[in-house]
């Protein structure tokens, strides 16, 4: 057998053992090895290489017990048998891949052990879920859907594409191997298209420092990716320009990455730069989507409140002032954990693309006039109110005698080449340990607290 990839073919037997069967043969003929995984959930078929007997009694579980519970229940005992069997397998080097067919139940049972394989070994989904909302099968690993057109059934157009997907996971599980090269240190960054110039700027810095950059879209699965990379200890410091799912946790929208967002460098202790690239927007899908209420708001001009059409696939809703300052509130509450140095960087021009008071192609905004996002300080019309009210909702909350925690306040836009390099090396001075709280409050776009009215008005300590 040696060299030829060894591919495990998983689904309810039962129910898709025809469909699963020529699929093995299909990568037999093309040059794999099969083992054929059963994880029926209503009868045992008996002719699986790793039989459904076999995953139960990982659980202490028997076919005739399971088959008697409601399905959910039998299929979560399943899949967790599954998953230790599958985890000593790839632990030994004994699974090039994995390829399953099912609808929904097979779809949610196979993908779940999926998502426990490490990263980079080839996963591919037989799905009739996969033309519609992926994210709770594919989460955050690298696992590729195929819509097969038909339910079920061995037919001319079905077979054409089961071969296609023997094909594709044998050809993945052949893959050469990536040629050896010099491992670096990898830093996460976070992006939006609104955020893009930013990011660019910041990663292209590391680069030529010598490392790597890890750039997510801030989607929300981007998000949860990083959150969890950063857990398993492959990031050694944090970028975390764009912070927009935060906004989508509090307020709504579709980027939503969960609770933990903004959580995991400060639990691990590694470096971190913050700011609040996409904290101006709510994101929804196309305009139909977006909650009546917020129409409503813009129509009464509530300040602040604009709905925007990024594409056609993509509505954004910017936040109002007050809003800003709830979402300051948490952010602080998140930063206050950090165990590692921890910088927030507040840019007072603008936030985003559509968040600067006037049209600057190189920010991101052609015009005319300012961005739909706009909303100018009233004492101070170039800087945003917007940021002002989100500094005012962090500093209610922000532990800022905290030695590892400081805030810093830039007179620049977030695209700003400036900003950028700003944040690139409070990080890199972070990584090289020189970095001190304080360090860079002397530059000329660097705003002292002192300096602010609206620090004035409600502080007599200056901690700046």
């Amino acid at each position: 057998m040696a060299g030829r990839p060894k591919i495990i073919v998983a689904g309810i037997l039962d129910t898709k053992g025809n469909e699963i069967q020529f699929i093995a043969d299909r990568i037999r003929a093309m040059g794999g090895y099969t083992t054929i995984l059963e994880l029926s959930v209503g009868k045992e078929v008996g002719w699986a290489d790793i039989s459904l007997s076999e995953v139960l009694k990982r659980k202490g579980q028997h076919t005739d017990e399971i088959f008697m519970m409601e399905r959910a229940k039998a299929a979560d005992l399943v899949v967790e048998g599954a998953v230790d069997l599958i985890s000593e397998l790839s632990e030994r080097g004994e699974i090039g891949g994995m390829i399953a067919c099912g609808g929904s139940l097979g779809t949610s049972m196979a993908t779940r052990i999926m998502q426990t394989l490490p990263i980079g070994v080839p996963k591919l989904m037989l799905s009739t879920m996969a033309s519609g909302n992926v994210r709770p099968y594919v989460g955050t690993r690298d696992i590729c859907m195929l819509y097969p057109i038909a339910e079920a059934g061995l037919n001319a157009i079905t077979r054409k594409i089961f071969n296609n997907a023997a094909a594709a996971i044998v050809g993945m599980a052949s893959a050469l191997p990536i040629p050896p090269t010099e491992e670096k240190p990898l830093i996460g960054c976070m992006m939006f298209g609104a955020t893009t110039p930013a990011v660019i700027r910041a990663s292209r810095y590391f680069e030529e420092k010598g490392y790597e950059v890890l750039i997510n879209h801030a989607v929300g699965s981007g998000g949860r990716s990083m959150e969890e990379l950063i857990t398993e200890g492959y990031i050694v410091g944090m970028l975390d320009i764009t912070t927009h799912e935060v906004v989508a946790q509090l307020l709504g929208g579709v980027f939503i990455a969960g609770p933990d967002r903004l959580s995991a460098a400060g639990r691990k202790g590694i470096p971190q730069v913050v700011s609040t690239g996409g904290l101006d927007m709510i994101v929804f899908g196309p305009r139909d989507t977006v909650p009546k209420k917020f129409e409503e708001e813009e129509l009464r001009g509530i300040a602040g409140r604009v709905i925007h059409m990024h594409n056609p696939a993509v509505s954004c809703v910017s936040l109002t002032p007050d809003e800003a300052c709830i979402v300051g509130q948490h952010v602080a509450e998140k930063l206050n954990s950090a165990e590692g140095p921890t910088v927030i960087c507040i840019p007072l021009r603008g936030w985003g693309a559509y968040d600067i008071a006037g049209p600057i192609l190189s920010l991101g905004w052609a015009g005319p006039g300012p961005g739909p996002f706009w909303v100018g300080d009233p004492e101070k019309p170039e800087w945003s109110l917007r940021a002002r009210r989100f500094f005012e909702g962090l500093r209610g909350k922000l532990k800022l005698k905290k030695s590892n925690l400081e805030v810093l306040i830039v007179d620049r836009h977030i695209n700003e080449p400036e900003f950028a390099d700003l944040m690139a090396k409070l990080l890199d001075d972070m990584l090289s340990g020189t970095w001190k709280k304080g360090s860079q409050r002397n530059r000329p776009d660097t705003v002292r607290l002192r300096q602010l009215s609206w620090w004035k008005k409600n502080n007599h300590e200056d901690l700046s």
